[in-house]
């Protein structure tokens, strides 16, 4: 599995809960994320939000802590804001910012304007395939990686 695989993987999650975060203060929400690249897959429950949907929230980054198949670590490098839009049954980012580690080598990726759509009336969203882009690491990082899928519930 190539490091940018899971990095992408990342990205995507993070891209589909994370909107910026209101002035006010607001009840922190959770956000359970899964991404698919290749035969690669990360996992996470109960990342920390600054607040719930339909609000504009922001994921904290440093509660992410997923688990990835194929010896592969990865971790956000900074925490993504996420805009819902509840007419159109999306959530969307910016954009988010990953770091995938294999047998040493880090490589950075990078997904923009991503946006997941929402499983009926639910709080659980889904979409791909994305395409993240290398913005640091060595000449063994591929310069882009496929997102298949990700899937996000808030909760």
């Amino acid at each position: 599995m190539r490091p940018a695989s899971l990095l992408v993987g990342l990205s995507v999650i993070a891209a589909a809960g994370f909107v910026a975060a209101p002035a006010h203060a607001a009840a922190p929400g959770l956000v359970d994320g899964t991404i698919v690249v290749g035969s690669t897959t990360c996992s996470w429950t109960n990342a920390t939000t600054s607040n719930t949907p339909p609000n504009t929230l922001t994921v904290n980054h440093t509660t992410i802590s997923p688990t990835c198949t194929g010896g592969i670590t990865v971790s956000l490098s900074s925490s993504p804001t996420v805009t819902f839009n509840d007419g159109a049954g999306t959530a969307s980012s910016a954009q988010i910012q990953v770091t995938a580690s294999v047998l040493g080598v880090n490589c950075g990726y990078r997904v923009s304007n991503v946006s997941v759509n929402r499983q009926g009336t639910t709080r659980n969203y889904t979409g791909g395939p994305f395409t993240a882009t290398k913005i640091s690491g060595s000449f063994l990082c591929p310069g882009s990686e496929t997102v298949d899928s990700a899937t996000f519930r808030f909760h």
